[in-house]
């Protein structure tokens, strides 16, 4: 479970690093998976990419999930590609976490598609890298191929697929129209949610968000995050402001349900989604009791926040198998919340596969929508140590990307995280180390130098030589370019002569080619 690197809630007024559900996830409630599903992958070598620059006096050290989650390394560049957009992007190289079992969980890395106003700076006042998707779009985007294209994106996924489209949404991803409103928060992809019920229809449903007559606002906010696992609810009463914990009512409710009927503020119509759509595999001490190991992906949010703050509810992974969710930054300032639409999935959707893995589409506002195949399927964890990296998803809450980094390109499997603008990759010491040629990877970057050839230089007549030497070949070149379709018209005309007299030339072939049987008597 990767959680959030930076929760932030509008009503708090500043960012919140806590962990959601990170330990209960990894410990209390999922246990051991079978062996049979188990992968794992090697960690980003600078030291074989000619592009790369790993600056190894410009360190970076943040807290990715919670407070006692640290994670440090350096300040790296290199050309990246997701799907088809390509760029020179500044990155993470973390060759520093807290433990073995965290790296297997992250795979690669982190793809974190958050808002930039989120996190500027880290834990000690660096500034921190530009969000991918910054990087790939902004008009000063270098080396870059959608430089000054719409800088937003539409996430969904099904029980075993998922899908990032770029730039847009697929209007066939979904039925019914792409209803937006604007995100509570800067820092942030939250909307505020008025009402949450659950059962098999809306009038006998009950609701999970009790407010008292005289609360101070009758809403609370809510994270879309894809690197959360589940729904997450609070487990308090928000300061006074419910008479019942949501998450306590959850619980206590006997009977079975259907549907989960969620209402937000700002939007005409309700949502709704199915028990279906929120069934996982859960592994806990309660499978024998319960006689089933499938349930809906519900939990508790492991904040407390305490008044005038309110506990946010988290839409997790599950979440973006009931609805196409839309992040639009196109107008998203410090100051200019990003814009989000929520799309009902259109189950007749495929989502694109491993073998396309990404392909151009036309997208509901008429623009070009590049859909980018991500995985989602369980996994278990491997420790391998720091040289090696496993894949962790053992409920197959999360969703990996395949970015390729460097020249030659590297593959890295990172988590999509929108809870998180971090874009970060793992990279071992002993890789450090090869890249600079230092010890513990050195204090200066000066150690590229060793790989990367020296600038020719010609002498004299002899660069006037090849510069000549160059233009005959280039005018050969050019001449044949010419001819080409010219021969190419020949060859065609005689193969459809061919095929056009082919039984009468090939009756002359035989007869001219028969033995004369007389002279065999």
């Amino acid at each position: 479970v990767t959680g959030v690197l930076f929760l932030a809630s509008s009503s708090c007024g500043r960012m919140l690093r806590t962990a959601v559900l990170s330990a209960l996830c990894a410990g209390a409630l999922v246990g051991a998976v079978p062996a049979s599903v188990a992968t794992s992958l090697p960690t980003f070598d600078p030291s074989r990419s000619s592009s790369v620059s790993l600056r190894t006096d410009q360190t970076i050290r943040v807290n990715y999930a919670a407070d006692n989650t640290e994670l440090s390394g350096y300040r790296c560049s290199d050309d990246v590609r997701l799907g088809n957009y390509k760029a020179r992007v500044a990155f993470s190289c973390f060759t520093n976490a807290p433990s073995a079992q965290f790296w297997s969980e992250m795979g690669n890395g982190v793809l974190g598609l958050g808002p930039k106003a989120q996190r500027r700076t880290d834990l000690d006042a660096h500034k921190l890298p530009v969000p991918l998707m910054a990087s790939f779009t902004s008009k000063n985007a270098v080396d870059s191929n959608a430089a000054g294209l719409p800088p937003k994106f539409a996430f969904m996924a099904t029980n075993d697929a998922a899908e990032l489209q770029m730039g847009g949404y697929v209007p066939g991803s979904i039925s019914g129209k792409m209803r937006m409103t604007q995100s509570t928060s800067t820092k942030s992809y939250s909307l505020n949610i008025k009402s949450i019920r659950i059962g098999d229809s809306f009038d006998a449903s009950t609701e999970l968000l009790t407010f008292r007559p005289d609360a101070p606002r009758h809403s609370v906010p809510a994270l879309l995050d894809t690197g959360s696992p589940c729904i997450m609810l609070p487990k308090n009463k928000e300061g006074a402001n419910l008479v019942e914990s949501p998450y306590h009512i959850y619980q206590n409710r006997n009977k079975n349900w259907d549907k989960m009927y969620i209402t937000v503020e700002g939007l005409d119509k309700g949502l709704t989604i199915s028990r279906s759509e929120l069934l996982v595999e859960h592994h806990t001490f309660l499978d024998q009791a319960w006689g089933t190991t499938v349930r809906p992906c519900v939990m508790p949010v492991a904040m407390d926040l305490k008044a005038p703050h309110q506990t946010p509810i988290v839409l997790g992974a599950v979440f973006f198998r009931a609805y196409n969710v839309l992040f639009d930054l196109s107008k998203a300032t410090a100051t200019i919340p990003p814009s989000i639409g929520l799309g009902k999935i259109n189950h007749l959707y495929n989502p694109i596969g491993i073998s396309d893995y990404a392909v151009d589409t036309q997208g509901g506002d008429g623009t070009n929508v590049h859909r980018i195949f991500v995985q989602h399927t369980p996994t278990k964890i491997v420790d391998k140590g720091p040289e090696e990296v496993g894949l962790a998803n053992p409920n197959g809450h999360q969703f990996f990307a395949q970015v390729f980094v460097g020249t030659p390109a590297q593959p890295m499997r990172v988590v999509v995280d929108t809870g998180s603008p971090l874009f970060g990759i793992f990279v071992s010491p002993k890789a450090v180390k090869a890249y600079t040629g230092v010890e513990g990877g050195g204090a200066s970057p000066q150690g590229l130098a060793h790989r990367r050839p020296h600038t020719l230089h010609f002498k004299g007549g002899n660069s006037g030589q090849v510069n000549k030497i160059h233009g005959e070949a280039k005018a050969s070149m050019d001449k044949m370019v010419k001819i080409l379709p010219f021969i190419g018209a020949i060859v065609l005309v005689f193969l459809l002569l061919f095929l056009r007299f082919r039984r009468q030339i090939m009756l002359q072939i035989y007869f001219a080619t028969k033995p004369d049987m007389h002279s065999y008597r």
